[in-house]
This record gives structure tokens, C-alpha cells and sequence, in this order.
């Protein structure tokens, strides 16, 4: 491994990516990289984040060289890591993953229900070629991906490559949550220590020490959510459905107060209510382009038109680009911080299935993840969880053996559907529209 690392990010077009660049610019003191690779298969959206990124990188970063491409030779070849942020079929697929579940009273979110399905239906395929070609090219790259939906992409990378030890699974929604503590409680968010478990976009947080002093601030934080709105670290920049999202924390630990759930429970807990306050024309995706990524747009359109930086803000990743880069960092530099991450259960959780991709507080250092052992969890916890990597596993089964039945029975297990009428309704109508991406036999049993 290169003492200055070569550093690949593909689906480099995507617009989180300026702001992945800041990070890099961050933190360039303590990960020097060598080189900077931007790879996306869509040349125009590559081309829309080039002028932007060229400019900052040229002012900020001039000793890292920088190459973008449209060719997996070149951005495969010669690299240490590759960091992985493809959305395969863009937000035009989004948008069906979206609004298709609303027409049947389901809940329309990308990552969870039958939104995420559709979206893990495509995924998949995508993310196993691009190990294959990665590893034609290495087999000591690192591979982090941070492509959604993590958790049904995560089984499958394991199902397929179980042996392969340099893929890591990583979500920055505890990442941001942790920030977010440590502003309510007004501590160093690095001198917190979590322990969490459950599944990517299905789990808990269960402990939160102060590394230095050893105080345990999970009772602390549980009695301000108690009384207190929730509410992300950098509010005054996020969306309406963000803060809502966050709010209904504080509504779950009504019920539930032993643990501090992750923002995604809602979607499982609150289906019928979350469904009633959607907008079927309009979802998390138009909200988006209206506002996160307009901002963006704008930014990368002035820095294109007037070819320099005068006046243009240098975009920075609070979240989803320092995460990358801190996981990097943690590596390449064998620091062993904790993160929570994805990987194979094992024994980790005694009462949970071997092959279950559960997400833990991990040591991250120049071996990979190190996932701390939790121990059984409680019956509760360990019935919906179950229920969950079922959906996980039969989704990830459906793909690769092109199974309708074992679709149909992924949803139908999916707390946010339930009802197998729905179920097939949904199904046929996002197969439909997957035509491009996926497809499934109805086969004998």
C-alpha cells in the first residue's frame, strides 16, 4: 500500500461529490493522497461537477494529481481504494421507487419498503460487476461502499464474494446521528464511543461513552429526547421530510425508551401515518432537486461559467464526505477508530443468524473492521430483526436466482407492507417499470 494513497470515486458524477472533494481538502494534512480518480459511466454528469472540482482542486489541492474518466481501465487499474457512490438509474428511477409504492397506500422511500427493493434490484447487479472488474485489476484494493441500499447490497457482496476481505459496508446515518448527540450534549463528537446493533437503516443505539472520561452519556441523551424535539446537527440546512424524520425519534422512544432508534425505524413503526402526510406528486427526490441539489447546481454552473472560484464557497462533506474520508484515514493510517458498520454476524450476536450482515460498533484500522461482539439480544429486538434479514436475504435470492415468488415473499415479510395483495400489486408495477434492470420467472416450488 502507497504511503500517499490513489484514491477512486465511482459514480463520481453524482452531486455529493464537490462536497467529498472539500473533505479530501480537510483532511489532506492527515491523509496526504497522491491521486484523485473521478469515474462515472455518464459522461455529462461527470462533466457537470469538472469545472467546480478542477478549480478547487487546482486552488486547495494542486500536489494531488487528477484524472477523470469515463473507463474502468483507468479507474480500476492502478488504485488503493475505491469509494463507492453509484445510483443506478439516477433519480428518474428514484422517483418510481418513490411514488409507485404511494399508488397502493405503501410507504415511498428509497432505501426502506418497496422503494428500496427496487432500488437493491438494481443495485445489486451493478455493484457485484464492479467488484469483478476491481479485482481483475487487485486483489488488495479497498473497496468502501457507501451505495444504497446498504443493507440488501451488503448481503449480497457477501453472498457472492464471502472470502473477499477488503469490501467494507459502510451508512453515514449513525455517523450523522452521533454528531448530532454530541451537539445536544456538547461534546467532542470524536470523544464518543457507540455500541449499536441491528441492521443498516434497522438498529439502535444502545451505549454512548465518553472515550476519554469513560461516562456513560446514553442516559443523559435519553432524557433530553424525552422532553426535547430532535434534531440534526446542521437543521437549518435540511429539508422539511428531514425534520420530521428526526422528530419521530422522540414519538418512537415514546413507546420504546430503552434504546435510541435509528431515524429509519419510522418507516416500520409509522407506515400508515408516514403514507398520509406523502404527497404522491411530490417526494424526498423533487424535494431534493429543489433544494439540496439546486444549491449545488448553482454553485457548479457559476464556477463553470465565470472559470474560477471568485465568490463560490468551498463545499464540504459534514457527513457523508468526512465519513468517507475518516474511514479511509482509519485504515490506510491503522488508527482503529470506531465506526458503526456492516459485516457478517458470525457469533457477534449469539441469537441472531450466522450470515445476517448486521451493522456494530467496529475498530477500524489496516486489517478492516474489527466488529466489537455485542451478545444476544433481547426477544423484541431479535424478532424484528429477524424478520427484516429475512426480507434482506429472500430480495437478494429473488435477484440472483430471477425468483417472483421469493420477490413476493420479501415484501410481504416487509413491515411496511405486510399484506401479500399490496405486495403483488406493488411488485408487478415496479417490475414493470425495471424492465431495463431486472426481471423475475414465477417458478415451480
Amino acid at each position: 500500500m502507497r504511503k500517499n494513497p490513489v484514491i477512486t470515486i465511482a459514480g463520481a458524477g453524482s452531486l455529493r461529490i464537490p462536497a467529498l472533494i472539500g473533505s479530501l481538502i480537510y483532511y489532506k494534512e492527515t491523509l496526504p493522497v497522491a491521486k484523485i480518480i473521478l469515474f462515472d459511466i455518464d459522461e455529462e454528469r461527470l462533466q457537470r461537477v469538472r469545472a467546480y472540482i478542477d478549480l478547487t482542486l487546482k486552488e486547495y489541492y494542486s500536489e494531488a494529481e487528477v484524472l477523470f474518466t469515463t473507463k474502468e481501465e483507468e479507474a480500476y487499474g492502478d488504485t488503493d481504494y475505491v469509494l463507492c457512490n453509484m445510483r443506478v438509474g439516477v433519480d428518474t428511477m428514484r422517483s418510481v421507487d418513490e411514488k409507485i409504492p404511494l399508488k397502493y397506500g405503501l410507504v415511498g422511500q428509497e432505501t426502506c419498503g418497496p422503494g428500496g427493493f427496487s432500488y437493491g434490484m438494481r443495485s445489486i447487479g451493478a455493484m457485484i460487476d464492479m467488484v469483478n472488474t476491481v479485482r481483475t485489476y487487485s486483489k488488495d484494493t479497498w473497496i468502501l461502499n457507501y451505495t444504497n441500499p446498504a443493507a440488501i447490497v451488503a448481503v449480497a457482496l457477501d453472498k457472492v464474494f464471502p472470502e473477499d476481505k477488503r469490501i467494507m459496508n459502510i451508512c453515514d446515518q449513525p455517523y450523522s446521528m452521533i454528531k448530532s448527540f454530541a451537539k445536544i450534549l456538547g461534546e467532542d463528537m470524536y470523544d464518543l464511543e457507540p455500541r449499536y446493533f441491528g441492521l443498516n437503516h434497522f438498529g439502535w443505539f444502545t451505549s454512548l461513552k465518553n472515550a476519554k472520561t469513560g461516562e456513560e452519556l446514553l442516559p443523559k441523551l435519553k432524557d433530553y429526547l424525552m422532553g426535547h424535539e430532535f434534531k440534526p446537527f446542521n437543521a437549518e440546512q435540511r429539508d422539511p421530510s428531514w425534520l420530521k424524520t428526526y422528530k419521530n425519534v422522540n414519538k418512537l422512544m415514546q413507546f420504546f425508551p430503552e434504546y435510541v432508534p435509528n431515524t429509519y425505524l419510522q418507516y416500520y413503526f409509522f407506515a400508515e401515518e408516514i403514507v398520509q402526510d406523502s404527497d404522491p406528486s411530490f417526494t424526498r427526490v423533487d424535494e431534493a432537486k429543489l433544494g439540496r441539489e439546486k444549491k449545488v447546481l448553482d454553485i457548479l454552473k457559476k464556477a463553470e461559467t465565470q472559470g474560477n472560484l471568485t465568490d463560490i464557497p468551498l463545499m464540504q462533506g459534514e457527513v457523508f464526505g468526512n465519513l468517507m474520508v475518516e474511514v479511509v484515514d482509519s485504515i490506510h493510517n491503522d488508527l482503529n477508530k470506531v465506526f458503526v458498520v456492516i459485516g457478517r454476524n458470525g457469533d457477534l450476536i449469539p441469537n441472531l443468524p450466522e450470515d445476517a450482515m448486521v451493522e456494530l460498533a467496529s475498530y477500524l484500522g489496516k486489517e478492516g473492521a474489527k466488529m466489537i461482539p455485542y451478545g444476544e439480544v433481547k426477544p423484541f429486538y431479535k424478532g424484528l430483526i429477524e424478520g427484516q434479514y429475512a426480507y434482506e436475504k429472500l430480495t437478494v435470492e429473488s435477484y440472483l436466482e430471477k425468483d417472483y415468488t421469493k420477490a413476493l415473499q420479501a415484501l410481504t415479510l416487509n413491515r411496511s407492507i405486510v399484506d401479500p395483495v399490496k405486495a403483488k400489486l406493488v411488485l408487478d408495477d415496479l417490475m414493470d417499470h425495471s424492465a431495463d434492470y431486472w426481471a423475475l420467472e414465477k417458478k415451480e416450488l
